[in-house]
């Protein structure tokens, strides 16, 4: 079968079965879009080959199965297999609207932008991150709520990511890998990326009904990872006093209120991003 691609995604995954089967079915889903023109290029780390079988005939697969290893490092061997115009990088758990491909094509098309992210919420419509109301264009120190499984982007082949940062991380720096694959493509290769607030991609919500630990400890190398960032991009002092004292006063507030959880949170944000920020690798 012939295939034109115009968009591939680049996704990994280990033990997420039934996600998985979600993603692949609401990829088989959408509308408006060739799908001989999609390609699908998945790094395996535990035993999910037979999962696409049910993934639509005409998206072309690029099936590469391999050892367990980091995020950032998963997504870097996907990228040399990148046929299409533009790139995505879905997490395993997240599912597109009917219209999500259709939508950001059509912004990607249009030839304003290099990158498009939209509006993540969760199976009740809840907003996942804070984004928006209306649309706009993105800045260095406003990103929108930018985060992996809402980006898509003209593919630039001479980007990698930055293995040192993301999930499974050797530093815990647990996140941020994409928020530096963003700056880095707005920075040397000045791409402009638009905020399109009617762009939805859904993704699920820790709530603090889950283990309070997990959420602690992942906020922890999450901060880590937001302050690496602040001092490998070198940000406004002003960015940098907002994104300290913030969970400061946060940690004051919630001390006050006898609210013990959030009040760990906030510390634990305070002390990662400061972590993040001196660490050197």
């Amino acid at each position: 079968m012939e295939h034109n691609i115009k968009l591939s995604l680049g996704q990994t995954s280990q033990d997420r079965r039934s996600e998985l089967v979600r993603f692949v079915n609401s990829l088989n889903a959408q509308q408006g879009v060739d799908f001989s023109s999609v390609q699908l290029i998945f790094y395996d780390q535990g035993q999910n080959d037979d999962v696409f079988e049910i993934l639509n005939p005409h998206i072309l697969l690029t099936y590469i199965k391999g050892n367990r290893c980091s995020l950032s490092k998963a997504r870097n061997i996907c990228l040399p297999e990148v046929k299409g115009t533009y790139v995505a990088f879905p997490d395993d758990d997240c599912w597109y609207e009917p219209d999500t491909l259709r939508k950001a094509l059509s912004v990607l098309q249009h030839g304003d932008y290099e990158g498009v992210t939209g509006k993540g919420t969760n199976e009740k419509g809840q907003l996942t991150s804070v984004f928006p109301s209306s649309s706009q264009n993105l800045t260095r120190e406003k990103r929108c709520g930018a985060i992996s499984y809402t980006l898509f982007f003209k593919f630039c082949p001479e980007m990698r990511f930055d293995e040192a940062i993301g999930v499974g991380s050797p530093y815990n720096i647990g996140a941020g890998e994409e928020t530096d694959y963003l700056l880095s493509l707005m920075e040397k290769y000045d791409y402009r990326v638009y905020y399109d607030n009617k762009l939805i991609i859904h993704h699920p919500i820790l709530s603090e009904s889950d283990n309070k630990e997990r959420l602690l400890n992942k906020c922890y190398s999450y901060a880590r990872g937001s302050g690496f960032l602040m001092q490998k991009h070198k940000f406004s002092l002003r960015y940098k006093l907002r994104m300290f004292i913030r969970p400061l006063i946060g940690m004051i507030v919630y001390l006050l209120k006898g609210n013990l959880f959030l009040f760990k949170r906030s510390y634990y944000n305070f002390r990662g991003r400061w972590e993040g920020y001196y660490f050197k690798i």
